[in-house]
């Protein structure tokens, strides 16, 4: 009795010959000749056009050695989508079954961390493509100068997408920050991953004239560059050099020449994180450590393990004071707390112009949850001299005087790996020296939100007033 593994398989194999048939009768609809399929007759394709007389594109945002993306419009559902087609430069026969396995894979993966595939298709020229969800946001390439609640936090998220993915059976091979989306939610990143059209799955033997090393250099596993096929640990070795990257803000190996990267992830240990920034929390350090192992087997066993690590410093983190709001009750302003905390979002100072502290009070209860490190109120009223501001801010918080080093030093960095909202109630009588704190905060700590209250705006880059 055939048992359900090899049937499962048996059936994915006919679906994929039965996709690959259709594609090639596509290809070759109306085309005398393979000529046909070139960059003189695909030049129709581009911004403006619009494809199956339903996808408009509007703009290119992306182009590779496989495909082309485009920002579009889906005139049928009447929603902006991405379109990946066929790069007609560089196809070839082994590009085209790439893309065709990339859409029969992606149409199967639903989950929030990955950027999800709505259709695919052949255009009126013959060129493949495939519809996706367009995600709005920032390379995580593009990242800098993270802070160690945002390295994990979307390392957590990186973790959840391949542990689906694997799950599925399938290995991503093609890890890197360029692959890695963040979207703005509220006051954190929201991790889509990208391109899946290197992923493949588990012990399937790869496409003709396919290599193996495929992926980029710089997050090649050990395994893959002697010629192993890639897995689960080989994800895991790509996961480990993209936090290291997001750590330091430096690649874990790099050289001018590309076969001197490959002796260095064979043969060379990484330099631990902490060499580079001298603040690493010794768990995080840890795990990227493990994850970049030569051995596969010295490595984390998948990526839930991964996730339940960093979910350990998460915890090890709320083990501290979690903020320090008084019991108050607030209840009768959620509505305009929620119109300031949408405020907050986009702008790292809102200053309240009526001193209201019950609407401080408000917002900080509705919004404590989102912040790893919580909600504190600093209280200015008793405070008569400017020079005690900052003294006041480091009291509230617990940071301890040191007669060695000046305060505003110790105070930036204990805030600068902070995620957390600085209330400064009653600033108006202290204006100046509240302005420049709240100033040099904002400079050096871009996980820190401010909600001022005061009679008169701070008058800071950034601010936005509200009046109740």
């Amino acid at each position: 009795m055939e048992s359900l593994c090899a049937k499962s398989r048996r059936e994915y194999n006919q679906r994929m010959a039965k996709f690959f048939n259709r594609l090639s009768q596509a290809l070759q609809k109306n085309k005398p000749d393979a000529a046909d399929f070139s960059p003189a007759r695909d030049a129709a394709i581009g911004p403006g056009a619009t494809i199956v007389q339903r996808f408009r594109l509007d703009a290119e945002i992306g182009r590779g050695g496989m495909g082309i993306v485009y920002r579009a419009r889906d005139l049928t559902a009447n929603r902006d989508v991405a379109v990946k087609i066929v790069n007609s430069e560089t196809a070839n026969a082994l590009s085209l079954q790439q893309f065709a396995r990339e859409a029969e894979i992606t149409s199967r993966l639903r989950h929030p961390h990955i950027v999800a595939v709505h259709e695919s298709g052949t255009a009126e020229t013959g060129a493949p493509f495939i519809v996706m969800e367009l995600a709005q946001g920032t390379s995580l390439s593009d990242m800098h100068g993270l802070t160690y609640a945002s390295v994990i936090d979307i390392a957590k998220q990186i973790c959840a997408a391949l542990e689906y993915a694997h799950n599925q059976g399938l290995v991503y091979r093609d890890l890197k920050p360029g692959n890695v989306i963040l979207e703005k939610r509220g006051f954190r990143s929201f991790v889509k991953l990208l391109d899946f059209g290197l992923a493949r799955p588990r012990g399937e033997a790869y496409l003709s004239t396919e290599s193996t090393r495929a992926g980029t250099v710089f997050y090649l596993a050990p395994e893959i560059i002697a010629g192993q096929p890639a897995d689960i640990a080989s994800d895991l070795y790509a996961l480990g050099a993209t936090m290291y990257e997001m750590i330091t803000g430096r690649l874990p190996f790099s050289n001018f020449d590309e076969q001197a990267i490959l002796e260095q992830h064979l043969n060379e240990s990484v330099a631990p994180p902490s060499h580079s920034r001298g603040d690493v929390p010794p768990a995080l350090e840890t795990i990227v450590l493990r994850l970049m192992e030569k051995n596969p087997a010295d490595r984390f066993a998948s990526a839930q393990e991964v996730r339940q690590a960093l979910e350990q410093i998460s915890l090890a983190s709320e083990s501290v004071a979690h903020g320090n709001l008084p019991p108050t009750n607030v209840t009768g302003r959620d509505e305009e707390a929620a119109q300031v905390g949408r405020l907050l979002e986009s702008n790292p100072l809102v200053t309240l112009l009526d001193e209201d502290d019950s609407l401080a009070l408000a917002v900080a209860a509705q919004l404590a949850g989102q912040f790893a490190d919580g909600a504190w109120l600093v209280k200015f009223e008793s405070v008569t001299e400017p020079m005690l501001v900052p003294q006041t801010v480091a009291s509230a918080l617990g940071v301890e005087a040191d007669p060695d080093r000046p305060l505003i030093i110790l105070l930036m960095q204990f805030l600068r790996e902070k995620n957390l909202l600085l209330i400064l109630s009653h600033c108006d009588h202290l204006l100046g020296a509240c302005a420049q704190l709240a100033e040099t905060i904002l400079r050096a700590c871009p996980d820190v939100r401010i909600l001022a209250t005061s009679a008169q705006p701070l008058n800071l880059p950034g601010e936005t007033c509200h009046r109740g």
